[in-house]
């Protein structure tokens, strides 16, 4: 028993950095129409997160070993670099990678290392859980996107706002308790207008309090 008590603790810790940094905050994103589809990350917004949870970059996090290699006859460039980052007092390294096209049909792009060196930082970033929802394909589901939109906006995490009013209910008579619960089920009760619920419910609690009083004083 003690054995799994600990494991469990252990992969708890291993998915701390990640749990932390895995949602994303919708006006951060965008919807792009190509390659099938997609949502890209507002690369800066990964940059401010990781500063937040690392500390500066190039004191608590970075990149080093940079690295341009041309594909031997093509316009290809690969692009390899460290990224390590300090946590919990420890510090990591992974190794990040990524490759562009700089020219095509005479053509050539200015800026071919800034977006290379980008993307893979977006790709390393992720591994270690930045933004991991996108990633997941969470971001397909209006329904998810719209619970983060809720959440980053208010601070309320999704459902959180039915374990307050359920919570609350239960001060309620069975009845009472039975209405909150299909108010919730059938959507009349939802995460805009809970605050309302919450109000009501208070106001049903100290009726229900008082009649119960009243019913021992009679009993």
């Amino acid at each position: 028993m003690g054995y799994w008590k600990t494991r469990k603790k252990k992969l708890s810790n291993n998915l701390e950095l990640w749990d932390s940094v895995q949602t994303t905050d919708p006006q951060y994103t965008k919807r792009v129409n190509q390659r099938g589809g997609f949502t890209a990350i507002a690369a800066q917004s990964q940059v401010k997160r990781a500063t937040e949870v690392f500390g500066i970059m190039g004191h608590g996090w970075g990149v080093e070993d940079e690295k341009f290699t041309t594909v031997e006859g093509t316009t290809m460039v690969l692009y390899t670099a460290s990224l390590w980052y300090k946590f919990n007092t420890r510090t990591g390294a992974i190794p990040i990678h990524s490759s562009i096209k700089y020219g095509a049909n005479g053509r050539y792009d200015d800026d071919f290392a800034k977006k290379v060196a980008t993307d893979a930082l977006t790709k390393g970033l992720s591994k270690l859980g930045f933004n991991a929802d996108v990633f997941m394909g969470l971001f397909d589901d209006n329904k998810y996107v719209n619970d983060m939109k809720v959440y980053f906006g208010t601070g309320i995490k999704p459902h959180e706002w039915k374990d307050e009013v359920l919570k609350a209910s239960k001060k309620l008579s069975d009845s009472d308790r039975k209405k909150i619960e299909d108010s919730i089920s059938d959507g009349t009760v939802t995460k805009t207008n809970y605050k309302s619920a919450l109000k009501r419910i208070s106001e049903l609690a100290i009726q229900y309090e008082e009649q119960m009083i009243e019913a021992k004083k009679n009993g």
